[in-house]
C-alpha cells in the first residue's frame, strides 16, 4: 500500500508500503528525505517509559532492545485477540475466540553500516482458534486480521507462516526499490487502517471490496517508491496472483500478475490535517470472471465465462474536523492509531470491471473521535457504514447473490495502556446472499504489543 495518508477525495489500499509497515511511517519517509541515506533508514524506536505510558509491554530489555534498534535491529511481536458471535441472523448463531500473533522484524542495514540505501523486513504469523467469517453469511470477513495467513481452509490453525521477507532499496533520499514477498493490508487511513487489528474489524470499512480479486494478502512482488516531496508519495507495484501465505510464492508464480500504481497525498484544510489516496489496478494472464479473489475464497460452481483482464480504481480519504487544544501534533495515519484528540471523518470508493469483478461499486464511510469522555484522552471510538452494488447475479450461474450488501460498525477502544487496548465492537451486516437474514455480531477485542 502506499503512504502518507489518506485525506479529502477518497482513497484505500494502495498496495506497497504494505509491503514495509515499518517504511510506511511518515518519520521514516522525513527522515530519508531529510538527511542522508547513510544515516540509517528507518527511525529509532523509543522503548523507554513506565507500564502504561511505553509502546512496548516489555520495554526495552535493561537497554539491551534500545541498543539494537540503535544499531539497526528492531523485533515487534503483537498479540490479537478476538471473543465474537453471531447473536441474531446470518448463516448461523454461535461464538468463537480466535488469537493471532504477529512478529515483526528490520533490519536497517544501512544503520549497521553493511549496505547504504537497504532495509529487509521479515514477518511471522500464526493463528489459533474460530472465528465467525464463515458464520455471517458475508463474502467478505467481519474479523479481518483473523482471516490471515489465508489459508484454503477457513480458520485452519497456523502454528507459523513466513508472509513478508522483502527488501527495500533506497537509490536516493527521493526513490527505492522493492522486491520478495510482501503482505497487502496496510493502509494509510487515520481512521479506518491497523488491518483490522485496532480500528474497524470489517474488510469493508477497511478497504473497497474491488481489491480482493486482484490483491492476494502475501505474495512475491516487485516495484518502485518514489517519493518528490514530504506530502506526495507514489508506487507502482508487480504482484503475483498466487496467494503464498504458507507457501514460498514460486509454485505458482508467473500464473497471473496485477500491476497496482497509486498515489498519496497529505495536506491540510485550514488546520485540520487531512489526506487522500488514489490508486489503479489491472490484473492479467488469469481466468477473472470466476469471482477469485482471496477473500471470497471460490470453490466449485463459481465458474463463469472467462475473462484474461480486469481493473479497478479504488480510493480513500481522512480529514480531521476538529482537534482539541494541546493535542500532540504527529501524525502517523499508517499506525493504525488515530492520533490527535478530535473528530474526523473517513471516506472509501471504488470502482470495477463490471465484467469480471463481483462488487462494481463500493462505498463506505464514518467518523472517529479520540477522547470523547473527559479524562480518557487516549480512548477512540468510531462508526462507520459501508454499501457495495453487486454484479447482475444472472451473469453467476448456479449461484445467486443479491444486487448489494450493506453493514455498520461501531466500536470503543478503551486504553489500558499505550501498548495494550481492550475494544467493543458491534456490526450490523446485509447479506449478499438473499436467503440469509441480516446479521447482529458482537465482539470484545484485545490488542497487546509486546
Amino acid at each position: 500500500m502506499l503512504r502518507t495518508g489518506p485525506g479529502s477525495i477518497v482513497g484505500l489500499l494502495v498496495l506497497f508500503l504494505a509491503a514495509v509497515p515499518g517504511l510506511a511511517e511518515t518519520d521514516a519517509v522525513d527522515q530519508a528525505i531529510d538527511q542522508q541515506v547513510s544515516a540509517g533508514i528507518l527511525p529509532v524506536p523509543d522503548y523507554s517509559g513506565d507500564f502504561r505510558s511505553r509502546t512496548n509491554l516489555t520495554g526495552d530489555w535493561g537497554g539491551r532492545r534500545q541498543e539494537w534498534a540503535e544499531d539497526g535491529f528492531t523485533f515487534n511481536l503483537r498479540w490479537f485477540q478476538v471473543g465474537q458471535g453471531v447473536v441474531d441472523g446470518g448463516l448461523r448463531e454461535r461464538s468463537t475466540y480466535v488469537t493471532n500473533l504477529d512478529y515483526l522484524f528490520h533490519f536497517d542495514l544501512d544503520r549497521m553500516g553493511i549496505l547504504p540505501g537497504a532495509v529487509v523486513t521479515v514477518r511471522g504469523q500464526s493463528r489459533f482458534g474460530n472465528t465467525v467469517n464463515g458464520d455471517a453469511g458475508l463474502l467478505l470477513p467481519p474479523n479481518t486480521s483473523s482471516l490471515f495467513p489465508y489459508t484454503r481452509e477457513l480458520d485452519d490453525n497456523v502454528s507459523i507462516a513466513v508472509t513478508e521477507l522483502n527488501w527495500l532499496q533506497f537509490l536516493s533520499a527521493e526513490f527505492a526499490l522493492l522486491a520478495g514477498k510482501v503482505t497487502t493490508l496496510s493502509s494509510s487511513n487515520e481512521f479506518a487502517g491497523g488491518e483490522g487489528r485496532t480500528q474497524f474489524m470489517n474488510f469493508q470499512l477497511l478497504y473497497s471490496a474491488v481489491t480482493a480479486q486482484i490483491a492476494p494478502y502475501s505474495t512475491l512482488a516487485a516495484g518502485l517508491l518514489w517519493m518528490p516531496s514530504r506530502t506526495v508519495t507514489v508506487s507502482s507495484l508487480l504482484l503475483n496472483l498466487d496467494e503464498a501465505s504458507t507457501t514460498s510464492g514460486f509454485d505458482g508464480f508467473g500464473e497471473g500478475a496485477s500491476w497496482i500504481t497509486g498515489a498519496d497525498f497529505r495536506f491540510a484544510l485550514g488546520e485540520l490535517p487531512g489526506g487522500a489516496n488514489l490508486s489503479a489496478a489491472l490484473g492479467f494472464g488469469r481466468n477473472f470472471a470466476r469471482i477469485g479473489g482471496i477473500n471470497i475464497g471460490a470453490g466449485p460452481g463459481l465458474s463463469l465465462d472467462t475473462k484474461k483482464r480486469t481493473w479497478a480504481v479504488f480510493s480513500n480519504a481522512w480529514q480531521y474536523l476538529y482537534v482539541e487544544e494541546g493535542s500532540a501534533e504527529e501524525i502517523t495515519p499508517d499506525n493504525g492509531e488515530q492520533d490527535l484528540q478530535g473528530l474526523g471523518f473517513f471516506a472509501i470508493i471504488g470502482f470495477a470491471d463490471r465484467s469480471t469483478n463481483p462488487a462494481s461499486l463500493t462505498l463506505a464511510g464514518g467518523l472517529s473521535w479520540r477522547g470523547l469522555i473527559p479524562g480518557r484522552d487516549d480512548d477512540t471510538c468510531a462508526i462507520g457504514y459501508f454499501h457495495n452494488e453487486l454484479r447482475d447475479p444472472r451473469t453467476l450461474s448456479g449461484f445467486r447473490l443479491g444486487t448489494s450488501i450493506a453493514g455498520m460498525e461501531v466500536y470503543y477502544n478503551i486504553a489500558l495502556a499505550e501498548a495494550a487496548r481492550l475494544t467493543l465492537d458491534f456490526q450490523w451486516t446485509k447479506s449478499a446472499f438473499p436467503d440469509v437474514d441480516n446479521a447482529v455480531i458482537l465482539g470484545l477485542r484485545l490488542n497487546l504489543d509486546f
